[in-house]
């Protein structure tokens, strides 16, 4: 499992979430275009949509709990959302672990992270472009 991967399906999860809450349909039920759309405009704009989730604090904060576990499927909009905000871990030396400067690290609960690798941002912050692809990617599947 990648961190990439699980970011982007938190992004997705919370901007369906509070896109279905707003106009009162169920999350099935949004469009994938619309989806898209949403995340194509930015981790503000996608904060500023987790509002109505999690509320003002925590969708406008970084790290409130930098111990929070991996969300699965199924986890509360809450959880995904401390997860999403959580900082990437500084990059630990070469010689911590033998494994050559270019080799990925095993980190946060054993997932790598294959984008942005030395940048200490957040899912939320980093990822809504690849959510906004992800959603493109269905699209043209379905």
């Amino acid at each position: 499992m990648y961190w990439d991967y699980v970011g982007i399906r938190g992004v997705l999860a919370t901007v369906l979430k509070a896109l279905a809450d707003q106009s009162g349909r169920a999350v099935d039920d949004v469009p994938l275009d619309e989806l898209e759309q949403h995340c194509a405009q930015g981790p503000a704009h996608v904060r500023d949509l987790a509002a109505a989730v999690v509320g003002e604090h925590l969708a406008h904060s970084l790290d409130t709990d930098p111990s929070a576990a991996v969300p699965g499927p199924g986890a509360s909009p809450v959880a995904t959302w401390l997860w999403l905000t959580r900082l990437w871990p500084p990059v630990p030396p070469d010689d911590i672990d033998g494994l050559p400067a270019d080799r990925p690290r095993q980190r946060w609960d054993g997932m790598s992270r294959g984008i942005a690798r030395n940048h200490p941002g957040a899912a939320v912050d980093l990822l809504t472009g690849g959510a906004a692809d992800a959603a493109a990617a269905a699209q043209n599947h379905a």
